[in-house]
């Protein structure tokens, strides 16, 4: 999804679905598989120190809890917000606990004002431009 197409919510700023990885390593499984639901919500935060992924995206409980992380190939645009200082948050739209760990799917929001989320859909491309050149 590019800048350009973010629309707004009561939640905030949609800015696509996202997949969250690494439940099974947080050894957690069972207890997000059980307590998990369609409609939970999650806080989104930066994981700076995170060894495997520069734009790395952890997904916080509401027991403030890691459960995962945004997909590293789609966790770009997020991270970028979160960078610029909005506040992201992820609802649970889709669950799937039948396998050996536990699919998550979110609809993950920014909150911030309109002209700070104006402004930043502007640069969003230009900031992707950059980080490839890395």
């Amino acid at each position: 999804m590019k800048a350009y197409d973010i629309f707004s919510t009561d939640k905030g700023f949609f800015i696509g679905k996202k997949r969250v990885t690494g439940i099974y390593q947080t050894g957690r499984r069972i207890g997000i598989r059980n307590g998990t639901e369609k409609g939970d919500e999650f806080r989104l935060i930066r994981d700076y120190e995170n060894k495997y992924d520069e734009r790395a995206v952890k997904v916080i409980g509401r027991f403030g809890d890691a459960i995962g992380f945004i997909e590293a190939k789609a966790n770009d645009d997020v991270a970028f917000y979160l960078d610029s200082g909005c506040e992201c948050l992820g609802v649970v739209t889709d669950i799937d606990k039948t396998g050996a760990t536990v699919g998550i799917l979110l609809d993950v929001f920014c909150r911030c004002d309109a002209d700070t989320m104006q402004k930043l859909s502007a640069s969003y491309d230009e900031y992707m431009r950059s980080q490839t050149k890395l």
